[in-house]
């Protein structure tokens, strides 16, 4: 911020910066669609005519939403940015609603915009995001860990090493081993840890019908938190059979894309859960719709996250410690520390297995620039330089 704010109103914004970034993992990921070695997003740092800085985060992931990161800086560039610098007052939720008029989908595009659209409000505000999307409800919140593909035995020594480090919750990936063998894995891990920690189980649409059915009722008797997304996503009357009939709670992850997505799902009874992620859902402003949607229709919510670096983690987080219907489990914050390099400080609010809402104004983290720089593979910039 180099100026004085002259209104706690929304200022025109003058320059708009775009960098897509890649870090390595420091493990490597093992999905049903195959092993992830890196991560790459698109950062949005917008800077309005008083000086004051706000950054946003897209999380393009192809197999999910079918969006790349050069395909959501071609937007940014050519529809929603050129839009951002020639509005006069740039709110928002006014933004949020103006780029559907501009493009259809490519919502982790939007969401970049609008998270950086609420960190300068609350930057010029002096309160956080949270406050923004209606006041925190609590301040902290527990966060799993994620495990690959694999085994028990594979899960054992990273189970061991971070629930030393303070956390109780983990997500079993699956989708790539038989049913059996998957059965085995849950059954292992649940007699060497019993109440000690909570599973989850995430098959990322890896099964059939018929397998999802074999592994819900091979663990009917297991403490499994919730099972998600274990049909592809256009298996809707699939999903509902399944959490008709079982007892286990599932939920839906990468079939809720938008708004419309989530209330099919509810009013078809397809799912318990809604696997919630900021970026792939178009920002906080319409993650926030679908929450509501899923209080609405006495559905849980669970924040998820795609490999993301430390704005898009701010951005969830602000939105998480406001929702009523968050599922009493550990939550996905723990992206950054999968990271080789973040150039945020995200990481320094996560302590023993929980995240703290940090106490700084707007979305709370700290950037930086010159680490963004060298993690940049590609930048432009439309306004003043």
């Amino acid at each position: 911020m180099t100026e004085k704010i002259t209104s706690t109103t929304m200022a025109p914004i003058v320059s708009a910066e775009v960098l897509e970034i890649e870090s390595k993992l420091c493990t490597p990921y093992k999905l049903t669609e195959g092993i992830l070695v890196a991560a790459q997003a698109v950062l949005v740092k917008l800077t309005d005519a008083d000086g004051v800085m706000g950054w946003g985060e897209a999380n393009p992931a192809e197999t999910v939403d079918g969006e790349t990161p050069a395909g959501v800086m071609r937007v940014l560039q050519d529809k929603l940015l050129p839009a951002v610098l020639a509005e006069p007052e740039p709110a928002p939720g006014k933004i949020d609603a103006l780029v559907d008029s501009l493009v259809a989908a490519k919502l982790c595009a939007k969401g970049a915009v609008t998270m950086a659209l609420l960190d300068i409000l609350g930057k010029r505000l002096n309160v956080s995001v949270a406050t923004l999307l209606g006041g925190a409800i609590r301040r902290s919140l527990p966060v799993l860990w994620p495990l690959s593909n694999g085994t028990a035995e594979d899960d054992i020594p990273i189970i061991e090493e971070r629930a030393a480090q303070g956390f109780t919750s983990f997500m079993l990936k699956m989708g790539t081993s038989p049913i059996t063998s998957e059965i085995k894995r849950v059954a292992a891990l649940e007699a060497r840890y019993g109440e000690r920690i909570s599973l989850i189980g995430d098959a990322n649409q890896g099964w059939s019908l018929d397998q999802a059915r074999e592994f819900l009722a091979g663990i009917a008797s297991s403490k499994v938190a919730f099972v998600e997304e274990p049909l592809a996503t256009d298996v809707i009357e699939g999903m509902a059979e399944l959490s008709d009939a079982g007892q286990l709670p599932l939920s839906a992850d990468e079939s809720i894309i938008e708004l419309a997505d989530a209330a099919h799902l509810a009013a078809a009874g397809a799912a318990k859960v809604f696997s919630i992620k900021s970026s792939k859902n178009g920002g906080p402003l319409r993650a926030q719709r679908i929450a509501a949607a899923a209080e609405a229709f006495g559905i849980s919510c669970y924040m998820n996250s795609m490999i993301e670096f430390g704005i898009t983690q701010a951005a969830s987080l602000q939105h998480a410690v406001t929702v009523r219907n968050l599922l009493d489990v550990g939550h996905a914050f723990m992206s950054t520390m999968r990271l080789v390099k973040d150039p945020t400080d995200f990481s320094s609010l996560l302590r023993n297995g929980i995240v703290y809402l940090p106490e700084r104004a707007g979305l709370g983290v700290a950037i930086d620039e010159d680490h963004v720089r060298r993690l940049t593979t590609s930048s432009f910039v439309l306004g003043a330089q």
